[in-house]
């Protein structure tokens, strides 16, 4: 997800400086710092996708939040309005639209407030009942981070990370020598602690590498692998390194999980899983599972629950042009592959090669952005149950009640049947699509970015009945 950093400063400076303000334009407005009725909401989000299994759903204790409805447009925010050929005709293509301002993975809403990373590089801080900004923070590179809220000794922080997809091209020539490590990322990267309540810094840790995968909160550590071939754990409050483990693979968008004690990331070059003790850092077992196409190994978000870690890799076959999409289940204490599931074949997907699983009641549910279908496999086999043609997918899907939901490429948001797999609804968005942005679900509402760089906020109840957001 790379893109020139100075025009992304250009645009975000001239959109602010014009006073861009309200959202409907693609601005935004001064809001509260503070949520209203914070108790009805999570009072941390510790990873990506909430918790270990990417299970991204709260509803609040006694079920008498109501859902909310807003929209929230960063600055240079494709307008509701424009049609496809207005944003070939300014940006040249989607692709550049995203890199630019687009919404690049989920959003965390913690304590009555919606946290949001952009690939403009700033953190939005808005109220999640009204979409109102509270405040912004600018990393200098993008943010690919959901941002993650812990309680410290310091308070509430929100922590992100700062990083690119690019090669320097001292660091592209190396993929040509054997065993050489290679590092990802340019410009300035590093992990920033934020002051949940006003966005002000409470610490900053430079890396040599990118820093685009989400960290785990786990025992007051921030834990993260990166693009330079380390896993990192700092003290959460300090920011001060407790421990560096060296596994050589540079990470890329694989945010890492728990599995009990254990932190669980993916990296390329070489391809392989590591699990790696939390408290001291030592490699517990690497998972090695060959025939991986180009990056794909790091791209994905591994998930885990009921002592098994999911993930998904693109695989190599013999056509030009096209790969194999494969969900493949590790034994989460030994590292061993215990099932391995090839959902079929199709066209290369760009960028991010895989979609990213969630497991709910003992079933993983993903899509494929190679075979642009929606699966759901039993856990422990790995057993498809039943499959949908829908569009290109690559977020983790959500669940409520009996539908699983799946944001797309082309803007739709599709509920299908949690038993069955057969369509509920087809919501459209209506501005922009969705790639690697899952829906969070707070209190029956869905929060989700596009690559357009809107935010929404959406009833469930909206995405199952079929009105536009639009």
């Amino acid at each position: 997800m790379s893109h020139p950093r100075l025009a992304t400063a250009l645009l975000c400076a001239a959109a602010l400086a014009a006073g861009a303000s309200r959202a409907a334009d693609g601005g935004v407005e001064p809001g509260r710092q503070a949520g209203a009725g914070h108790e009805r909401y999570p009072q941390a989000w510790p990873m990506y996708g909430m918790n270990s299994a990417h299970a991204a759903t709260y509803d609040e204790p006694g079920a008498t939040a109501k859902p909310v409805a807003w929209k929230f447009g960063v600055p240079g925010a494709v307008p509701l309005a424009a049609t496809p050929d207005d944003v070939k005709n300014r940006y040249v293509d989607v692709t550049a639209v995203r890199d630019l301002v687009g919404i690049p993975v989920g959003v965390s809403v913690v304590a009555g407030m919606v946290y949001i990373p952009s690939d403009n590089g700033h953190v939005y801080a808005l109220n999640a009942g009204d979409g109102k900004l509270a405040w912004q923070f600018d990393a200098l590179n993008q943010i690919m981070t959901t941002p993650i809220v812990a309680q410290t000794v310091k308070g509430a922080l929100v922590y992100v990370g700062g990083g690119n997809a690019d090669f320097s091209y001292s660091e592209a020539v190396k993929f040509g020598t054997p065993g050489a490590a290679v590092v990802r990322g340019t410009g300035i990267n590093g992990i920033y602690a934020l002051h949940a309540k006003t966005g002000e810094v409470a610490w900053t840790f430079r890396t040599q590498g990118q820093d685009m995968p989400t960290p785990v909160y786990h025992h007051g550590k921030i834990i993260f692998g990166n693009g330079d071939g380390h896993v990192y754990a700092l003290d959460a409050a300090a920011g001060s390194l407790l421990w560096k483990t060296e596994i050589k693979s540079f990470v890329s968008m694989s945010s890492a999980t728990l599995a009990g004690n254990l932190v669980v990331v993916a990296g390329t070059h070489p391809d392989a899983i590591y699990a790696i003790d939390a408290d001291t850092g030592t490699l517990a077992w690497k998972a090695e599972p060959g025939n991986v196409y180009s990056s794909s190994m790091g791209d994905c978000a591994p998930a885990s629950s009921d002592g098994i870690v999911v993930t998904q890799i693109e695989a190599t076959t013999q056509k030009p042009g096209v790969a194999g999409s494969e969900e493949i289940g590790v034994d989460a204490a030994t590292g061993r592959i215990v099932w391995r599931t090839m959902l079929g074949e199709g066209k290369v997907p760009p960028r991010n090669k895989d979609a990213v699983p969630m497991i709910s009641d003992g079933v993983v549910y993903t899509g494929s952005p190679v075979t642009n279908s929606a699966y759901a496999l039993d856990l422990r086999s790995g057993r498809v149950l039943w499959t949908r043609k829908l569009s290109r997918m690559k977020a983790a899907p959500s669940v409520e009640g009996e539908q699983v939901f799946f944001p797309v490429a082309n803007g739709t948001i599709f509920a299908l049947d949690r038993k069955t797999g057969g369509v509920v609804n087809a919501y459209q968005s209506g501005n922009g699509g969705f790639g690697p942005q899952n829906g969070v679900i707070v209190n029956h509402t869905m929060y989700i970015g596009t690559n357009y760089g809107w935010v929404y906020a959406i009833p469930t109840s909206e995405l199952l009945a079929g009105k536009s957001s639009r």
